[in-house]
């Protein structure tokens, strides 16, 4: 099926993609998601941020590799929004995003003990804007399992992040 341009004006927005196994009402109404799908996206999140976390801690890579996926995820969202051929949707998701790209970037300019803080907080604040994306806008090339799955991520990056600066934090205070 293809996908319906999004008709602020209309009561009755209805959107429909092949892509997304699932259909969108307007911003703010619920939306009809199959269980299983929620499920997917918590599965792979969970197999992807573990796997994630081991690998950059190995490489001893967390002063670059957070701030920069955190830089990334606007472009994700952006992505999305031209595969379902909306270039509004697209611009809505640019300015949505502008905080945490320029958020990533500058934490991954300075560095410093406290921007794990930062990040931290940015990395859950980002979490909270997946689960509710809708009630600020639709953006109909979103797959029906990637909510769950970024802000699974998300949440699980910005714990680990924020408990890594408490770490730091009580090493430092032990030390003195």
């Amino acid at each position: 099926s293809a996908i319906t341009r999004h008709d602020p004006s209309s009561e009755n927005v209805v959107y429909t993609s092949f892509l997304r196994g699932r259909t969108r009402r307007k911003a703010g109404e619920k939306e009809d998601i199959s269980m299983s799908s929620e499920i997917l996206g918590l599965l792979i999140g969970a197999a992807f941020i573990f796997s994630a976390i081991a690998v950059i801690r190995a490489k001893c890579w967390d002063s670059t590799a957070w701030p920069l996926f955190l830089a990334t995820l606007p472009v994700w969202y952006m992505l999305f929004g031209l595969l379902a051929m909306d270039a509004n949707v697209a611009m809505m998701e640019l300015l949505y995003g502008l905080p945490y790209l320029c958020i990533g970037l500058l934490v991954w300019r300075i560095k410093s003990s406290f921007t794990l803080i930062i990040i931290g907080f940015a990395w859950l604040s980002h979490g909270f804007y997946d689960l509710y994306h809708d009630v600020f806008f639709v953006n109909p090339g979103v797959f029906s399992w990637y909510p769950a799955f970024c802000g699974f991520v998300d949440l699980v990056a910005g714990i680990y992040l924020l408990t890594a600066f408490r770490r730091q934090f009580n090493l430092s205070n032990a030390a003195t």
